[in-house]
């Protein structure tokens, strides 16, 4: 208990200089915990597109479709294994999707686009798309051909409700085939680069143009608990070896890498601040040591043991590290709490055009806080070895006499 109190009284010799080293401690540590607050609800926003808005958890192919969307590449017997997967305890809904990529057409513009045939009623239990509109409906419409399109689609062809657009394709033949939709709603989600390719017909009409009479290019299936996709993927692909079936992970593009990468953000953001902040606790400990020479060598000589010196040496950092800690996480937990709810708006720094969402909620797990903590008292710990040890190497008689 001597030591103890010893210690905390010796960080607050020099009041300014501890402030400093704690206030240094706090900032770092707002600033790692924060970012990585920031990343991680960018990354949770990221997900919940890609799952919720644009795949499902798990997508049955037949193999090589996803490389070219070539409409002969099609899974014959699709609505028996829909059938048998909606029979599954684990499943929570299945939409089969015929998909074709072709050309849109309106009277100003005509690119390539992705258009998908979809069941409206299986889909909507699938994807989230008709919680997206932005104008008119989800194919509850009395129109003939109805096509519902993005909003970046619409204003890329300066086309609205009602307009009428013609989309050309191959069937399965490789014949040419035309057909004109008439535009009954109109949708937009954080992905520009999925709006801008994707526009979605009945599957009856896509089937009828491929003349496609069974079958499907692909199965979307929805799981009752999302961790369990890749377990539930390859267990598929065991049993239907002739198709393709690959979880969410495998069908975005670089999302598997993109997640293992932000797992490790964490401990490297924060890492880095906290290896900046060792050299500041330890360059202030050592300090401390060459400005108390005379006062150690006296406890030294007097009886006080070598490990009790550096034991106390050891309090001192702890101390400050512990007291700029807990200030630290407040400052985070109050700045993730306010920017979680309210959001933070980076719709000005076009990220919407890489597939992120443009406003970010930022997120932390309740886990990270403690592994953060564990991390900041390694460094403490490790930042005041070398001022303890350069302590223990004075020699009494020496260091009394000098000035």
């Amino acid at each position: 208990m001597i030591l103890l109190k010893v210690a905390w009284k010796n960080i607050w010799r020099n009041k300014v200089r501890s402030l400093v080293v704690i206030s240094a401690i706090c900032l770092g540590l707002w600033a790692g915990v924060f970012g990585s607050a920031f990343v991680q609800g960018m990354m949770k926003s990221k997900i919940e597109a890609v799952i919720h808005t644009e795949i499902s958890h798990i997508q049955f192919h037949a193999p090589g479709f996803r490389d070219e969307f070539n409409g002969k590449l099609f899974i014959p017997n699709s609505t028996n294994i829909a059938e048998k997967l909606a029979n599954d305890n684990e499943i929570e809904a299945v939409s089969e999707r015929v998909i074709s990529m072709g050309m849109l057409a309106s009277a100003n513009k005509n690119s390539a686009l992705r258009l998908v045939g979809i069941n409206p009623s299986d889909e909507k239990k699938v994807t989230n798309i008709h919680t997206k509109l932005v104008e008119g409906s989800y194919f509850e419409t009395n129109k003939k051909r109805p096509i519902v399109i993005s909003k970046k689609t619409a204003d890329d062809f300066k086309i609205k409700l009602n307009s009428k657009v013609v989309f050309t394709m191959q069937d399965v033949h490789g014949v040419i085939k035309h057909a004109s939709f008439r535009v009954v709603g109109i949708y937009q989600t954080s992905n520009n680069m999925y709006d801008k390719m994707t526009a979605f017909v009945d599957i009856s009409q896509l089937k009828k143009l491929y003349e496609l009479e069974n079958g499907s290019h692909e199965i979307a299936v929805w799981l009752k608990d999302h961790d369990q996709a890749e377990i539930k993927a390859k267990g598929f692909q065991e049993n239907y070896q002739t198709l393709e079936v690959k979880p969410w992970m495998d069908l975005s593009s670089g999302m598997r890498m993109m997640i293992e990468a932000f797992d490790v953000y964490l401990y490297f953001i924060v890492g880095i601040i906290l290896f900046a902040l060792l050299f500041s606790i330890l360059n202030t400990m050592l300090m401390a040591v060459l400005e108390r020479v005379r006062e150690i060598g006296m406890l030294m000589a007097i009886g006080m043991a070598k490990k009790k010196v550096f034991i106390m040496i050891m309090y001192e950092t702890v101390f400050m590290t512990m007291i700029g800690v807990p200030i630290g996480f407040l400052l985070s937990w109050i700045s993730i709490q306010y920017t979680g709810s309210h959001g933070i708006d980076l719709s000005g720094a076009a990220y919407e055009n890489q597939g992120f969402e443009s406003i970010i909620y930022p997120y932390l797990e309740a886990q990270s806080y403690v592994e953060v903590t564990i991390m900041v008292l390694i460094m403490s710990i490790a930042a005041a070895i070398y001022p303890a040890l350069k302590a223990l190497k004075l020699r009494p008689v020496e260091a009394i006499r000098k000035v």
